[in-house]
C-alpha cells in the first residue's frame, strides 16, 4: 500500500528521468523498505497490514541511493542509431490494422 498522490507520482516521473526499468525497480524496492526500517526490530513482530504505507518521503530517501545506471551520453548514442537505422513501423503500428483473416 502507498499514500502517494498524483502530484507525488508526477514529481517522481521528473526526478527519475533517464532511469531504466531496472533502476525504477531498484528505487521501488528501496522505497518499500522505508516503512519496514522505520519499524526497526518490531518489523519481525507486526502483521503485514500493520506496516505503514509507502510515502513520498520514502521515495525521496531512496533517490539518495539509487541513480540511473545508464549515462545520458550512452542513451544518446542509441537514440541517434535508432534515428538512422531504426524502424519507424513500430511507431505507426495500429493493433486494429490486422491482416489476419481469422474473423
Amino acid at each position: 500500500k502507498n499514500k502517494l498522490s498524483e502530484r507525488d507520482f508526477q514529481k517522481l516521473s521528473v526526478e527519475t528521468e533517464g532511469f531504466s526499468g531496472a533502476d525504477l525497480k531498484a528505487l521501488c524496492v528501496e522505497a518499500a523498505m522505508g516503512p519496514l526500517r522505520a519499524l526497526g526490530s518490531k518489523a519481525l513482530e507486526v502483521e503485514a497490514d500493520a506496516v505503514p504505507p509507502i510515502s513520498a518521503k520514502h521515495f525521496k530517501q531512496a533517490l539518495r541511493g539509487v541513480n540511473p545506471s545508464v549515462a545520458q551520453a550512452d542513451l544518446n548514442i542509441y537514440i541517434e542509431w535508432n534515428k538512422t537505422y531504426g524502424s519507424t513501423r513500430s511507431a505507426n503500428y495500429d493493433d486494429d490494422d490486422d491482416d489476419d483473416d481469422d474473423d
